[in-house]
């Protein structure tokens, strides 16, 4: 992988409208793709530099980009994996193919975010929400319930603040349960937490 290489597919990620799309799989689920805003992966970037994640977890796929901006905080020597989600196949196949041609450490890990999660094993350092808003508490019990996430890892979780609503329940929890997190007014609202 090349840096280079890295920032140009970035970029041409970045020109793709960002008014999202709705879409459904092959089971018949409908979702909403809505690339990460270029403020969001900046920060992205900077929140592996800061934690050095062994390893990371992205829920919600998409065409990559957010992945790639994760990759771009990666240290040459850490050696870390990242695991994505994405539900739809075709997208997912897509996405392996531009993480394969790059030659980064990404696995698209296809089908719905539960049924993938219940699969998983071992601990993740970082996780990434940015899938369905309404899952997301679905999702962090799940992770927790699995022990996947513990102690030190890292939470970031994008739409906490233009899609609120759907995400109360989840973003309740932190406050019930007095994790340390904030939320950063990027365009879409980025919450950061700690456990």
């Amino acid at each position: 992988m090349t840096t280079t290489q890295i920032e140009i597919e970035i970029e041409r990620l970045e020109a793709f409208s960002k008014k999202g799309e709705s879409y459904a799989n092959t089971n018949g689920s409908f979702g909403w793709r809505n690339p990460i805003r270029e403020d969001t992966g900046r920060i992205l970037q900077g929140l592996v530099i800061a934690s050095s994640p062994k390893r990371i977890l992205e829920i919600g796929t998409a065409h990559g980009l957010s992945a790639l901006y994760l990759v771009r905080g990666l240290s040459k020597q850490n050696h870390t994996t990242i695991d994505t989600i994405e539900f739809d196949a075709e997208v997912a196949a897509d996405s392996q193919e531009r993480f394969n041609a790059l030659n980064v450490p990404v696995k698209v890990l296809t089908g719905e975010a539960m049924q993938v999660i219940d699969t998983l094993t071992g601990t993740y350092d970082l996780v990434f929400f940015d899938a369905q808003k309404s899952h997301y508490f679905q999702q962090l019990n799940l992770l927790l319930e699995k022990n996947l996430i513990g102690s030190g890892t890292v939470l970031l979780a994008d739409n906490v603040i233009d899609r609120q609503e759907e995400c109360q329940e989840f973003l309740d929890w932190f406050t019930s349960n007095a994790i340390n997190h904030t939320v950063i007014p990027t365009d879409c609202g980025l919450l950061v937490a700690t456990l």
